[in-house]
């Protein structure tokens, strides 16, 4: 009798509950879309690596300085992808704008096998970051609105996991493929992902912000599988009640105290993962291991390193949801700054003059706990608090800013990371890295908060208090 009546049962039965959900964020629809954006930065370690090279076969050779921009032009475009992504997605939806964000990721890819100059592959990575900010921008909301609260974590994570598995292809088919063959074969998963995406409910937030209450139930019946959803459909009303439409009056409510130390709390806790090095070293990736002095194959030790990159993220997916957000930065960044300390320790070693192949391991090493520590919380768990920490009616505006500071900090750390190494040597810039990282930990132990399991209106009432 006390079953049928415990009001924990009755809202969370996670068998009838959750299965769309995953279907939602599964690799046939949504995932779909991170693997495209994966592809694109999966595909700078090689091709770069080979452009620079004066021994390949390639009929596009680029200047260091023409290179940092291939790699950086990605991070400058996200910044309008995000910018045209706020706006479309305030009026027809998440779902709809993560169809439209594909378009420019497909004709980065038709740039790309256009390409005979520099040029060309200036304008096609320039289009995939436009493509990748609309995309991002709706994804992470997307998620955090259809998830039960027992798994939203776990839905960003594997999303984000997800662009680390197209990454790993990207490595993986870069010391094989032509830049031309690359790009028809990541047009298939392109496309499919705009066709099936298309198939899936929108936001039944989205629904209710704009009074449209008929759609927002139906969207909720079908992520939820149930015939009753009233109960949600209240706590959802109540969660955007207020929610102004006037753009003055939400910049009113962005700077309230609260809202603004949140924004401030979050673009913090990104500087200090996008200090770590993370889309410079994926960039660089090839490169760093050849002037590593390892004698393995710089394009196998990639590959390696970007399938323990998916293992790990992997395990973040199942772990987020039972250990909190908190836990796994903490973890996170204590275990990158002391990856980057002994990479940098590499480096030291080699400037004196020690035999490098005697030292094979400590790059190796290094960098598999780098990508390792840094797939279990920097790369998920910013996305996660992200779709968590914001009222309704600040959603777009708050992840349209931190969109744009990601995409900027990204540009600067891989626009600045040649340079930088010229002007200072490799063993500095990366323990540069690795002691802003580590001043990470007790930032998070105080300044975080702990969003696990709590549903979206419980994480506002406790951001109130």
């Amino acid at each position: 009798m006390s079953d049928t009546k415990d009001p924990e049962k009755l809202q969370h039965p996670k068998k009838l509950i959750i299965w769309t959900q995953w279907l939602a964020a599964c690799a046939g629809t949504v995932s779909l879309a991170p693997i495209v954006s994966g592809l694109a930065n999966g595909w700078t370690s090689p091709y770069l690596a080979q452009l620079t090279s004066t021994t390949a076969d390639v009929s596009i050779k680029l200047t260091e300085n023409e290179a940092s921009w291939v790699a950086s032009l990605l991070n400058l475009g996200r910044v309008f992808g995000a910018l045209i992504g706020a706006v479309i997605q305030e009026y027809v939806g998440r779902k709809k704008q993560l169809v439209i964000g594909g378009l420019p990721l497909a004709l980065s890819w038709v740039f790309s096998i256009c390409a005979t100059s520099v040029t060309w592959l200036y304008i096609s990575r320039f289009c995939s970051g436009i493509g990748s900010g609309m995309v991002w921008l709706s994804l992470v909301l997307y998620l955090g609105e259809i998830a039960d609260p027992t798994i939203r974590g776990a839905l960003i994570s594997m999303n984000v996991n997800a662009a680390s598995v197209g990454m790993f292809l990207g490595n993986v088919m870069g010391p094989y493929l032509s830049m031309e063959m690359f790009a028809y074969v990541s047009l298939v998963p392109n496309i499919l992902f705009m066709a099936l995406v298309s198939l899936i409910p929108e936001s039944p937030y989205h629904y209710v912000l704009h009074g449209d209450i008929d759609k927002a139930e139906a969207s909720l019946k079908w992520f939820r599988r149930e015939a009753d959803v009233k109960a949600e459909m209240r706590e959802l009303q109540d969660f955007v009640d207020g929610a102004e439409s006037s753009i003055i009056m939400r910049l009113k409510a962005f700077i309230l105290p609260g809202n603004l130390k949140n924004v401030i709390i979050l673009f913090t806790l990104n500087v200090f993962v996008h200090a770590s090095g993370y889309a410079t070293i994926n960039a660089y990736a090839e490169i760093i291991v050849i002037k590593s002095g390892m004698n393995l194959t710089a394009s196998v030790v990639v590959m390696i390193l970007g399938l323990a990159t998916i293992i790990a993220g992997t395990s973040a997916t199942v772990i987020v949801d039972r250990f909190g957000r908190r836990s796994l930065l903490m973890i996170s960044g204590l275990g990158v700054a002391i990856s980057l300390g002994l990479l940098g320790l590499h480096f030291h070693i080699l400037s004196i003059g020690i035999e490098s192949s005697i030292l094979e391991w400590l790059p190796l090493t290094s960098m598999l706990c780098y990508n390792i520590f840094l797939a279990c919380g920097f790369v998920s768990v910013p996305g996660a608090l992200l779709g968590e920490m914001f009222p309704a009616d600040l959603k777009t505006l708050t992840s349209l800013l931190l969109g744009c500071g990601n995409a900027m900090l990204s540009f600067i750390s891989t626009k600045s990371f040649q340079p930088l190494i010229d002007l200072i040597g490799e063993k500095f810039v990366f323990w540069s890295f690795g002691l802003i990282v580590f001043s990470c930990v007790p930032y998070v132990y105080y300044f975080i908060p702990e969003t696990k399991g709590k549903s979206l209106l419980q994480i506002q009432k406790s951001m109130k208090k």
